[in-house]
């Protein structure tokens, strides 16, 4: 799920899509939706938890490790990697 919640861009272009409604919108199997939904499961939910902690230690925010679960901080560190494998993949691909 972090993998595609951080290429969210990648999963659909309606514009494209053939199954899309004339009317615009998603179609009826659209990934953005089973991705919605996931991120809404309890895996969902702690992965916005990690997200939210990210963010505030990058605005200065202090947090100690105590007041972090460890299921936290285990998605923070998968976070993490994840985003390094993204940057990686962005970066090969401008490169001729």
């Amino acid at each position: 799920m972090i993998h595609w919640a951080l290429r969210r861009d990648e999963l659909c272009d309606p514009g494209l899509c053939l199954d899309a409604p004339d009317e615009g919108g998603r179609c009826d199997h659209c990934p953005l939706d089973r991705l919605d939904a996931a991120q809404s499961s309890e895996m969902g939910l702690l992965l916005r938890r990690a997200l939210d902690l990210r963010a505030a230690l990058k605005l200065g925010v202090r947090i100690n490790l105590d007041e972090i679960s460890a299921d936290e901080f285990r998605a923070m560190v998968i976070l993490e990697e994840e985003q390094e494998k993204l940057d990686r993949e962005r970066l090969d691909a401008r490169r001729p």
